[in-house]
């Protein structure tokens, strides 16, 4: 079975975020938001192969404990997670 899933990737709260900053000073400066708090991240979507639920779950955990994220400075969210609707090759009918 196969699974997608989506994830956001942020620093922390506390990390200073210079892109965001930069993208707050340009807000204020072409007059669109005097106070913008911009926070910036990144968006993943991926698909895991798994035989379970569970399996693809813990799956996803350790790729984003391994790949996606460091630890010390960034948090992951995940958006999305379900199993990908294949079709069947020679009917063209949605496999659930």
């Amino acid at each position: 079975m196969k699974f997608r899933a989506k994830i956001i990737v942020k620093l922390k709260n506390k990390i200073k975020d210079s892109k965001g900053e930069a993208v707050s000073a340009v807000l204020k400066r072409i007059a669109l938001e005097d106070e913008a708090n911009v926070r910036t991240g990144k968006y993943f979507e991926l698909e895991i192969s798994s035989k379970t639920t569970d399996g693809a779950h813990f799956k996803l955990q350790e790729i984003i404990k391994e790949v996606l994220v460091n630890p010390v400075v960034e948090t992951a969210q995940i958006l999305e997670f379900e199993p990908v609707k294949e079709l069947l090759p020679e009917s063209g009918a949605v496999l659930e």
